[in-house]
């Protein structure tokens, strides 16, 4: 499946900004193409400045302390849904494209398979041996992930043992996930990568360098999956300047990330 008749996307690599500013860069890129004439389509691949925790639009703070107890680290909630994803050694992406008239290109959920199948063909290109989560065919989750869901019986709050279609395994462990949204005219999806523990134990390389093959490896895989284009370019002015307004203004404040 296509997920729309223009080829030409743009492909954009932001590492080490703060989680508020990354949530930022994300929502202005989703404004700028709702309001943009052309529409053109965008991947964003990123990394984190520091280790910090991104939680779900619609988490409840009280289920996030008690799951997080005395961390520490900064917390930053996301536009998108989902649960609760520790970030400092994972690669972290997002798209954001335009709504379409048709409506078989707005199923979220093909979408989310062309966003596992791009990741499943970089990892395998690596070498893992990963798979789909698909619940009818119920993959077994790890005793760490058994340990939380069973936890948390209510709406479950640690993404990375809370699975749902087209996340990605590798043996019984989740390493990928995603949620999308739609705003306006445009639809935002965010996701995560974390091999971090699996490819440690396996090379000698620095995260650094993981991150870069890696990043090499899914741009790749994103291109061949969805039969794109992707041209490198940096963030416009324009996304520059509303992302300081919306991280200054919605991401950095307690009123945006303890609402609930």
């Amino acid at each position: 499946m296509r997920t729309e008749n223009i080829d030409n996307w743009r492909l954009v690599f932001t590492p080490n900004e703060d989680p508020y500013m990354n949530m930022a860069i994300d929502e202005a890129l989703a404004s700028e193409c709702a309001d943009s004439t052309s529409g053109l389509s965008t991947i964003r691949f990123y990394t984190w400045k520091e280790p910090s925790c991104s939680i779900g639009y619609f988490q409840k703070m009280v289920t996030v302390f008690d799951t997080l107890k005395e961390n520490g680290i900064p917390i930053v909630r996301r536009p998108t849904g989902g649960g609760i994803v520790f970030h400092g050694n994972d690669i972290t992406f997002s798209i954001v494209r335009k709504k379409v008239r048709d409506k078989r290109l707005e199923d979220i959920s093909s979408f989310y398979k062309l966003i596992g199948e791009s990741i499943l063909v970089g990892l395998k290109k690596l070498g893992f041996t990963c798979n789909f989560y698909i619940p009818e065919k119920a993959v077994q989750l790890s005793e760490s992930g058994k340990k939380y869901l069973k936890s948390y019986s209510t709406q479950q709050s640690i993404c990375s043992v809370t699975p749902a279609k087209y996340d990605i395994f590798i043996s019984s462990s989740k390493v990928a996930g995603y949620a999308a949204r739609r705003s306006r005219d445009a639809i935002l999806c965010q996701g995560y990568l974390d091999v971090y523990e699996i490819w440690e134990d396996r090379h000698n390389n620095t995260g650094n360098e993981m991150i870069d093959l890696l990043y090499g490896n899914l741009v790749n895989s994103f291109k061949e999956v969805f039969g794109i284009i992707l041209t490198s370019a940096p963030l416009t002015v324009e996304e520059k300047i509303l992302a300081h307004q919306i991280r200054e203004k919605k991401y950095s404040c307690k009123k945006w990330n303890y609402r609930k």
